[in-house]
């Protein structure tokens, strides 16, 4: 079959004259020839009539054009043109079918708008999707959400990232679009309703436009309810944006119990911390440390963070656990009195000056540890000024190793201690105790046996250099860090007083508040109580000692003994005295979780309403259609085709029909002079539908065919 171009010449009057006699025309019928070349055959009573040519005064003003020379495709142009096979059965079917006829089925449930019903239903449902989502989500963790009943592949479904703010876009996208094709296919069947009731040109044009953009009805005087459809439809698009502001994160803290097991020591390895040598004939006692002991005592001055391995408890910087691990520390038993300074000056009989010194501030550990299985720790320091009474407060303590309870939280593996949960035993004095230290402690879960090694050593059986000690290194430790002493005397000959101060630890607690311009100004001094910060340092250098032990494998000595070697010379072993505790700790997370601003998730759901209730309004009188529309232009094109010939089908006068020319005028210049003509869409002739003028065009008949 020939594919024909368009020719000037044969939309007025005819085919082209080199193709009239070509053996491709005669192949088809007459009426099929005359719809290949846009000519229309009408029913009349007076017979057929043809597309009629311009008015005579047409070509009085305009002159027809003749080119040069026309150019005419050849046969091998033709063949190249020649449609496919599947093309032409498709057009033969379209032929038969046109000429056959299609009805004009009208009705509510023939022409019922089954696509926007869809696209209605989506737009709902996605609706419910995301206010289900959002409210579920509400105080959701951000990295662990997933939306429920959603499982990919058995995986979690934050490995693919799904998110709230992903369910939010996705259903946005979905009802946006699903909304557009709900509004254009209301705008089509509006405009159809409207031309099937009779419409001006420019209204319906008005129509059209507004469908574009809504600013075009910005600055109409009247408005239609299209305008407010329009309007909100654009509005809609901001959906996702609203319903973006209806989530939001916000952080969290929640908390649960969970088991935590963590190791530590149990008891001090057998010649842990010193080593002991000669200090006089026949005389020893600890003079340096372990190795591993000195790390912890490095660690402790630098306070370097103290990492522990706690299964339980995750390593993120979002949580922290706080239980109670048992480790090695003391068992404290104290006593509290107080006692008076001596006269700073005073005359003796025979004439001479007294001036004793008096310690007013004084911090000292000892160790008998051939003897005993303890330290002891002894405090006095000045806590009322004068030097009258008992202004001295002493408290002594006995330090016995034992197995304690410590509170501590963890946070990627770095352990903090918590404040401790116990006193100290007393055993008199506690009356007295009026100064500001808590005298806390941790728990005492048992005291510790002395291991077997450091009985031998309280034995004094072979002591030899290089023998290890327990406690002794412990007790240097303390001795070195923490005696210290603030002695006063009077200086009669400078009117003033001495002031001799020995370890740096007493330097902390020293205000020398009166000053030290005479004895009795240094005497009025008062300083604060050492014992929480005693405590405190001790805790943590026991701990830390719990902590390396297990963590470090370090294991005890054994002495040994035999014929040939009777020195007594240290082994190590191979045990470290640590084991796993498993107790129940407090789990803490701090997360981010998701909020739901309920006030614009309503206002999102009323703008979903809002768009569907200002397109639902366009499809009425649907039913009256006889056919799926569209604003297609081909579609509008084949209606608007018949307004031009309407004169000669009804008889009429040129001054009722639409001009046949301004066919280069832009939409506004056709409104200008279109727009005021009265249109309806119906049968112009006999089985013939088409825009007619208004007054001469009939309704379509039900079921009646048209061609």
């Amino acid at each position: 079959m020939w594919r024909a171009r368009y020719h000037p010449a044969a939309a007025w009057w005819g085919p082209p004259a080199h193709a009239a006699g070509s053996s491709r025309y005669q192949q088809l019928p007459d009426s099929r020839w005359r719809s290949h070349h846009g000519w229309r055959r009408q029913t009349q009573p007076s017979g057929h009539h043809f597309r009629r040519a311009p008015p005579r005064h047409f070509f009085q003003h305009h002159p027809p054009e003749v080119p040069a020379q026309e150019s005419y495709p050849d046969e091998t142009e033709l063949e190249e043109q020649t449609p496919s096979k599947s093309e032409n059965n498709r057009q033969s079917k379209a032929y038969d079918q046109a000429e056959a006829g299609t009805p004009w089925l009208g009705g509510a449930g023939r022409r019922f708008p089954f696509t926007s019903f869809i696209c209605l239903v989506v737009i709902l449902a996605a609706t419910i999707i995301v206010i289900v989502v959002l409210l579920e989500a509400e105080n959701k963790d951000i990295d662990s959400w997933c939306p429920p009943r959603i499982i990919v592949s058995g995986a979690s479904c934050h490995r693919y990232g799904i998110r709230v703010s992903t369910v939010i876009a996705v259903s946005s996208f979905i009802s946006v679009k699903a909304l557009a094709i709900m509004f254009m296919e209301g705008v089509a069947i509006s405009w159809w309703v409207d031309a099937l009731a009779g419409q001006r040109v420019k209204n319906l044009h008005y129509r059209w436009k507004i469908s574009q953009t809504f600013i075009s009805g910005i600055f109409r005087a009247s408005w239609s309810w299209i305008v407010v459809a329009s309007f909100v439809v654009t509005t809609f698009a901001a959906l996702e944006a609203v319903l973006q502001m209806a989530s939001s994160s916000a952080t969290a803290f929640s908390t649960s119990t969970v088991d935590m097991t963590a190791t530590l020591a149990d008891a001090l390895p057998a010649g842990f911390s010193g080593v002991i040598a000669a200090i006089g004939h026949d005389e020893f006692g600890t003079v340096y440390f372990t190795p591993p002991f000195i790390d912890i005592l490095q660690n402790h001055s630098s306070q370097t963070p103290i990492l522990l391995d706690m299964q339980g408890c995750d390593t993120t910087a979002n949580v922290s656990c706080a239980t109670t691990l048992a480790g090695v520390g003391f068992h404290y038993t104290c006593n509290a009195s107080r006692s008076a300074l001596q006269t700073p000056i005073s005359d003796s009989d025979n004439g001479t000056v007294s001036q004793p010194e008096n310690t007013v501030f004084e911090v000292t550990f000892i160790e008998d540890l051939q003897s005993t299985w303890a330290l002891y720790m002894n405090l006095a320091w000045q806590d009322s000024p004068g030097s009258e009474g008992d202004v001295i407060a002493n408290r002594n303590c006995t330090l016995v190793p034992a197995l304690v309870e410590y509170p501590v939280n963890v946070t990627q593996r770095i352990v903090t201690l918590q404040p401790p949960n116990s006193t100290v035993n007393w055993t008199s004095g506690k009356g007295s105790v009026n100064d500001s230290s808590t005298y806390a402690v941790d728990r005492v879960l048992n005291d510790l046996p002395i291991p077997s090694y450091d009985a031998a050593v309280q034995g004094s059986v072979n002591l030899t250099p290089g023998t290890h000690s327990t406690l002794g290194g412990i007790a240097l430790a303390f001795q070195t860090l923490f005696d210290s002493s603030i002695s006063v005397k009077s200086d009669v000959t400078d009117s003033g007083s001495e002031v001799s101060l020995t370890g740096s630890f007493a330097a902390a607690f020293a205000h020398f508040q009166s000053g030290t311009g005479s004895i009795t100004d240094t005497l009025n001094n008062t300083y604060a109580s050492p014992v929480d910060s005693l405590l405190s340092n001790i805790r943590d250098i026991m701990f830390r000692s719990s902590v390396a032990v297990a963590a470090q494998n370090i294991t005890s000595f054994a002495r040994t003994n035999s014929s040939s070697n009777d020195d007594g010379a240290d082994k190590a072993t191979t045990t470290a005295p640590a084991k796993a505790v498993t107790a129940q700790g407090t789990y803490q997370l701090y997360h981010t979780v998701y909020k739901t601003n309920k006030t614009m998730l309503g206002i999102s759901v009323t703008l979903v309403l809002a768009a569907v209730l200002s397109i639902l309004p366009l499809f009425w009188g649907f039913w009256h259609l006889g056919r799926k529309v569209s604003l297609s232009p081909i579609e509008i094109a084949m209606a608007f085709k018949s307004v031009h010939a309407d004169g000669q089908s009804k008889g009429h006068g040129d001054a009722e029909l639409l001009p046949d020319y301004g066919s280069n005028f832009n939409a506004k210049e056709l409104v200008d002079l279109l727009g005021e003509t009265d249109i309806r869409y119906g049968e112009i002739a006999p089985n013939m539908l088409g825009m007619g003028l208004r007054h001469y065009t009939m309704a379509p008949k039900e079921e009646e065919l048209c061609y």
